[in-house]
């Protein structure tokens, strides 16, 4: 599903999309999202994200700020798509 950026979706919108994984990444919460919130959604139970329990919170920061803070929020989302391929730690 492609929607518009900035556009609301609603709740069927995502049930009809079945994702396998839902970030939550809400302006002005950082890390504060809370993912029990979706599992309550009705419309979701037959989610897969729902379903597996793969609902995660990404801290918007990572993913609104322009420069490297973007780049680390690409790794964070990399680790939640592809946890078999975990990419080292820069130490």
């Amino acid at each position: 599903m492609v929607v518009p950026a900035g556009e609301k979706i609603t709740e069927a919108q995502v049930a009809v999309a079945r994702p396998e994984v839902i970030v939550l990444a809400w302006a002005a919460t950082g890390t504060k999202a809370d993912p029990e919130q979706a599992y309550k959604v009705t419309a979701w139970k037959d989610v897969p994200a729902i379903r597996n329990r793969k609902v995660y919170v990404i801290s918007d920061e990572l993913l609104n700020t322009p420069g490297p803070p973007l780049v680390e929020g690409a790794r964070a989302l990399y680790k939640l798509f592809h946890p078999e391929n975990r990419m080292r730690e820069r130490t």
